[in-house]
């Protein structure tokens, strides 16, 4: 599961950083004008805070703060490209991130985490010597001490030792110097296998942020020696160019995926717990009214196998043929919107039920994720849908067609 989970984090990363062009010389950036090179920089963060849960019993394992350590490579845009201007010239890359989830007996316990990630930071305003950035962060977190039946039977809060890894922060940078910045900001994480292994309630650290940013022009290697006089700028001017006429228009957007959870074992009889098979299929109407921003409205109907042990007295003996399909299914209706960057989007939805055989699942569900173009009009996507909140219900492994319908 950890190769399999890796293998397609790496898939994901490499077809990111194709998109954004990130920091490959082409003989263009050789030209000597205020933007020769590339601008890059390290960043070091600090993280302190506190981490909520459900459980009284990690409630009192959690006998510190949480505290995280988080380097990052970045790259600051100069808008060379159009979707770099029309993001107000972000900042992305990749990070490591390691952490303490509070204090020694977290560590034996739920173990101390580390994670890789990538980001995206989308500056909202700028004003003087100061930005203010909202930066999304995802990856893979391991070195967890997940639940077992036998010697960890407390921890109720993850299920494997690989998770998916998110951090959404607000973040207000400071222009210290050329080289020099400094940040604060607040944050949220989660780690989450979207009830692939359970128990799975998820870890869900906030926190404060301090960090520092020094900024570095790479050119300057090659250029110090030829010309030893000649000094790169470490900030980029940010490129204006005249943007093409955007014309708002509608889709349909149709969407399939599947996916695979596994049951708690105090619902069965079974040592880890029964894996069973999940689907999803949604009809969407959306209006890209902005060039990074759509939202819509839509209808799903979802399959979980899983709906079966709701059902079942586990106590006598069950036959999985006497369920219908309908008893598994559920169908609902959401809204939600979708930001667009170059060829990737992160989408949200809100939902409701409004039929379902169970009860299972509360009323309600939320779906965030991403998606990544493959052509003019085909996705690939990999979202996150919860049960009332943020509680996982499972992962969707899908793909989606848009079409365009009129202006």
């Amino acid at each position: 599961m950890k190769k399999f989970l890796l293998t397609i984090f790496v898939l994901l990363q490499l077809s990111l950083l194709s998109g954004q062009n990130i920091s490959s010389f082409q003989p263009e950036d050789f030209t000597r004008d205020a933007n020769y090179g590339y601008f890059n920089y390290f960043q070091l963060m600090l993280y302190t805070g506190v981490n909520p849960t459900g459980n009284e019993y990690l409630e009192q394992i959690y006998t510190a703060a949480y505290k995280a350590l988080e380097f990052r490579v970045g790259t600051q845009s100069t808008g060379r490209q159009l979707w770099q201007q029309y993001h107000n010239y972000p900042q992305y890359g990749l990070g490591f991130y390691i952490a303490n989830l509070g204090g020694p007996a977290a560590d034996t316990v739920i173990g101390t985490p580390s994670a890789v990630f990538f980001y995206f930071g989308a500056p909202w305003a700028r004003f003087g010597n100061f930005s203010l950035n909202t930066d999304l962060s995802i990856g893979l977190t391991y070195d967890l001490k997940p639940y077992d039946k036998e010697n960890n039977p407390y921890q109720t809060d993850i299920g494997s030792k690989t998770n998916v890894y998110f951090n959404l922060a607000f973040l207000l940078y400071y222009k210290l110097s050329e080289t020099i910045d400094l940040d604060l900001g607040v944050s949220l994480a989660h780690y989450s296998n979207g009830r692939m292994f359970t128990p799975q309630a998820g870890v869900n650290p906030v926190a404060i942020n301090l960090g520092v940013k020094y900024n570095f022009n790479p050119i300057g290697n090659y250029t110090k020696k030829t010309n030893p006089d000649y000094k790169p700028n470490r900030r980029p001017e940010f490129i204006k160019s005249e943007w093409p006429e955007f014309k708002p228009h509608h889709e349909l957007q149709f969407m399939v995926a599947l996916g695979t959870v596994q049951t708690p074992d105090d619902r069965n009889d079974k040592d880890d717990g029964i894996r069973y098979m999940t689907s999803s299929m949604s009809a969407d109407w959306a209006y890209q009214f902005a060039r990074k921003m759509s939202a819509g409205a839509g209808l799903d109907v979802f399959y979980d196998g899983s709906l079966v042990e709701w059902y079942t007295d586990w106590t006598d003996d069950y036959v999985y043929s006497d369920y219908t399909v309908l008893e598994r299914m559920s169908f609902g209706v959401h809204g939600g919107f979708q930001y667009q960057m170059e060829r990737f989007s992160f989408l949200y939805n809100f939902g409701v039920y409004i039929y379902k055989e169970s009860p299972a699942r509360g009323a309600w569900y939320m779906r965030a994720g991403g998606r990544i173009q493959l052509t003019e009009n085909l996705y690939a996507q990999v979202v996150l849908k919860t049960m009332n909140g943020g509680k996982s219900d499972w992962i969707e492994w899908g793909m989606a067609y848009r079409l365009k319908i009129w202006e």
